[in-house]
């Protein structure tokens, strides 16, 4: 990642020490409460049913204030339609909730357990148990209020939510049966990647430039302070390297943050290194300033996304699978997130003061460590498929062509590990000359 800067003129690095910490503090605090929001699968339906009962109440109100005669239900009628969609709506939750898991347990057998986390995510459920809850309440409360004379608008409302939630639950079920595909989980994972990307390697790399410098001159010594992680073991999230600059700044320090994003951090082990000052700074000021989880996270952690979808591949590749068209599918997307980080500008993972001078270094990974978390895993899987070193093949020789120069070393090096791997696994002239062609297909495209 190129060096950022801190901002110049009244900067935030100019408050006082007070301020600095309740920044990262309410930064903290801000991580949790979106992690919360997002992973939890609750919130949404609660709020939606909250909402389904004050609807309710806000549509009797101007029902009986109208006196609307729409429907002509009599009070019979309408507390047996009110207790079939309250009954209706209820099966349906109970059946998407078990829908959900036993398809879940499918996909995990077939893809990868860590797509769990990213199904819970998903807007597509929460909107479907939100439409469920408000449409279950709404009817619950009416029918427990259903009364001569009938609300008529209350009862068309109900009405109108039963045929809403009909539809939504079809769209549901055919959503299900193309988002837990392999090809429709490795796309999702590819544009997380794709985003991410453009977030952390805005610069775009010119042809005959290298990356970032190295995050940690070797002038700088010994560190003076190692501060350790505190708190519970767990993966490290994500960090406000702007905040935790500031703070290198004020204390006239260079901190270096150990672990690199994604990295699992045990109680006890060293969380920053703390360069050229810093005597009077305090662990706490640092320890806002990152974030814990149990897990990593796609959406901020790009190895997340690249393992994912090898972890696809692989597991379509076991003998268990033998599926090398899914495998390929994989390796379509990987290309694309491979074309596109090749690129930019990598490295040098490093928050500069308005001076120049270096505050924070973090690690970041190197173009090489991406080529090979890509790749190495499924040439090992699928060198006996005739359909991945095909592929394999393709992709390194078009990433060889479209990118600049200084990505072709490690491009080069898979490509002789590829050979090695076809001569190994193809000892028949005729089998070998078929293999070792390019194939963006696999098997099957265009020569």
């Amino acid at each position: 990642m190129p060096a950022r800067h801190l901002e110049t003129g009244m900067g935030p690095w100019q408050r006082p020490r007070g301020v600095e910490v309740g920044m990262a503090m309410a930064w903290q605090r801000r991580q949790r409460i979106h992690e919360q929001v997002v992973d939890s699968l609750w919130l949404a339906p609660v709020i939606s049913g909250l909402l389904g009962l004050v609807c309710h109440r806000l549509v009797l109100d101007f029902d009986q204030r109208a006196h609307w005669r729409l429907l002509a239900y009599s009070l019979d009628g309408a507390r047996a339609i009110l207790g079939s969609v309250s009954a209706a709506m209820l099966t349906f939750i109970i059946f998407l909730m078990s829908m959900l898991l036993i398809a879940l347990q499918i996909a995990v057998g077939q893809l990868t357990p860590r797509i769990i986390a990213a199904a819970f995510r998903g807007r597509v459920i929460k909107a479907t148990l939100s439409v469920f809850m408000f449409t279950y309440l709404f009817a619950v409360s009416a029918q427990g209020r259903v009364a001569e004379p009938v609300p008529q608008l209350v009862m068309a409302v109900a009405v109108l939510l039963t045929v809403a939630s009909t539809g939504w639950f079809l769209f549901f079920i055919d959503h299900m049966g193309k988002s837990l595909r392999p090809v429709s989980q490795c796309a999702r994972m590819a544009e997380a990647g794709l985003a991410l990307i453009r977030e952390r390697y805005p610069a775009p790399m010119v042809d005959g430039a290298a990356d970032g410098p190295a995050p940690e001159p070797a002038d700088w010594g010994a560190p003076l302070r190692i501060i350790l992680h505190r708190g519970p073991s767990g993966i490290l999230a994500g960090f406000d390297a702007e905040a935790l600059a500031r703070t290198a700044l004020r204390h006239q320090c260079t901190l270096r943050l150990v672990p690199q994003v994604g990295a699992f951090v045990p109680a006890g082990d060293p969380l920053f290194r703390v360069h050229r000052g810093g005597a009077a700074l305090a662990p706490e000021e640092l320890a806002q300033g990152v974030a814990f989880a149990l897990e990593r996270n796609p959406g901020r952690d790009l190895g997340q996304v690249f393992r994912i979808i090898v972890d696809i591949a692989i597991k379509a590749l076991s003998p268990a699978i033998n599926d090398p068209t899914t495998a390929v599918a994989c390796l379509d997307h990987l290309h694309a997130l491979l074309a596109r980080i090749g690129g930019r500008r990598l490295g040098g993972g490093r928050v500069l003061d308005p001076q120049g001078e270096v505050r924070l270094t973090f690690p970041d990974p190197a173009w090489e460590d991406y080529v090979r978390l890509a790749l190495s895993e499924i040439r090992d899987c699928g060198a006996g498929s005739i359909q991945i070193v095909r592929r394999l093949r393709a992709l390194l020789v078009d990433l060889l062509e479209r990118l600049p120069a200084t990505r072709a070393g490690e491009l080069r090096q898979q490509l002789e590990s590829l050979d090695l791997a076809v001569a190994r696994n193809y000892p028949d002239p005729v089998e070998r000359a078929l293999a070792m062609a390019a194939d963006h297909q696999g098997m099957g495209g265009a020569r």
